[in-house]
């Protein structure tokens, strides 16, 4: 087994401003690569590390910056009480990134004689997280407190957790088969055909709910769920492949509340996806109705938007931006990108090169960049980095089928489900 890089914070590290009339203990940082090999060495090689402190509104200070390899670097005094997180970058000779790493947010304080690890990895590729899980085929996954991973496949889990990195030993039994995921803090609202219930993660308390007025959760069993940055969830049933073309959309709130909006249309297996400033969109799912419907914040109703009939099932769709939408997938197209900004006689843009996916899910990473997983015709899984530019297959690290894409707080993404262990991607 590869023994991890550790990086000693020193005596005087991220204690000392705090703990003067207490000792100075010591903290450790450990960078972890997890299942890959050669990730520092390997060509271009990675020549200086720099290590930034990352603050709550994300501004980043660099505090270390050494040649490897290295064995110790001092992280500089820091209160014991703020919260932050650790980003380390390793540069090639032209000053390149080649290697990164983040951990989600701790309080420093924590830190005391304990080792915080990072993993780190080559840009641009996936690479397995350290202890990865068993192999596990989810049917819904979710983010649970912006810390942990969670797959179901009927009433079992598998949660893995992103600053421990490693997997829960004793998983939660959901309360009823999982079609259909939403989350608000440690709580877990799961949906089947027949209702909904809710599991408290962090108690195991369990009950059911009543569906809101004006829908049953049968109309959006199945479907994906889409977060907003305000932290409210859409639960989507034109989303989903089997169970019926659905209008159906559950909106939960950041505070749990539930209601009911729909769809001025009934879609089967759309993409969907949040436009910060303009709301849900919806893409295609139907033969006949407008290609695309935005439901405003607020709204009880969709709005149809003037896209051409969209007939595409199994898309995954991406915000690039406040007035763009990528949708991939649902066949051997390119990725097309939807302006809301026309308000006529509107067309998608192309970018170069096909996507082949019968099923697909889009995540952005810029406005000109779209992470797309998905499966092809034959259930095997598939990963591509597509850019207005043309797009590349990214390599993933063993085979899988079925495997769900789950974004992670710090901008990279896992790839959870269809063989052992859990790839992970980071720009």
């Amino acid at each position: 087994m590869r023994r991890p890089r550790r990086i000693s914070l020193g005596a005087a590290a991220l204690f000392a401003s705090s703990l003067a009339c207490s000792g100075t203990p010591e903290g450790t940082v450990a960078l972890v690569t997890g299942d890959e090999v050669d990730v520092f060495s390997r060509a271009p090689a990675a020549v200086t590390l720099v290590t930034e402190k990352v603050a709550l509104d994300g501004t980043r200070t660099e505090i270390a910056r050494a040649d490897l390899p290295v064995d110790t670097v001092r992280l500089g005094a820091q209160q014991r009480t703020d919260v932050g997180a650790l980003a380390v970058s390793g540069l090639d000779a032209s000053g390149a990134v080649v290697v990164r790493g983040e951990t989600l947010l701790v309080q420093w304080g924590a830190l005391e004689n304990t080792t915080l690890e990072v993993f780190v990895q080559r840009t641009g590729e996936l690479a397995r997280l350290p202890r990865g899980p068993g192999a596990f085929d989810p049917t819904a996954t979710a983010l649970i407190a912006g810390r942990y991973v969670l797959a179901a496949n009927g009433t079992a889990t598998m949660l893995y957790d992103l600053l421990a990195l490693k997997p829960l030993a004793s998983p939660p039994v959901l309360p009823r088969p999982a079609r259909s995921l939403a989350s608000v803090g440690a709580a877990v609202l799961v949906i089947d055909d027949e209702g909904a219930s809710t599991l408290d993660l962090s108690s195991a308390a369990s009950y059911p709910v009543d569906a809101p007025v004006g829908g049953t959760f049968a109309e959006v069993a199945g479907g994906m769920t889409v977060v907003a940055p305000d932290g409210t969830q859409y639960v989507v049933g034109a989303t989903r492949s089997t169970g019926g073309a659905s209008a159906r959309i559950l909106i939960v709130d950041a505070d749990g509340n539930r209601s009911f909006s729909g769809l001025t249309a009934p879609r089967e297996g759309a993409c969907a996806t949040f436009v910060a400033g303009r709301g849900l969109v919806v893409v295609g799912g139907d033969a006949s109705a407008a290609g695309a419907e935005l439901l405003a914040p607020g709204a009880s109703l969709a709005t149809p938007l003037p896209f051409p009939a969209d007939p595409v099932k199994g898309c995954g769709a991406a915000s690039l931006d406040n007035a763009r939408v990528a949708v991939a997938g649902g066949g051997d197209a390119p990725v097309r990108v939807l302006d809301l900004a026309c308000t006529t006689d509107c067309a998608p843009v192309t970018w170069p090169d096909a996507i082949p996916l019968a099923r697909a899910e889009a995540h952005a990473i810029a406005p000109d960049v779209a992470f797309i997983v998905g499966d092809d015709a034959t259930g095997a899984t598939h990963a591509y980095r597509a850019t207005s530019t043309g797009a590349r297959e990214v390599p993933l690290r063993v085979p899988r089928r079925g495997a769900r894409l789950v974004p992670t707080p710090i901008g990279a993404f896992t790839l959870v489900g269809g063989a052992a262990g859990i790839e992970h991607y980071l720009d």
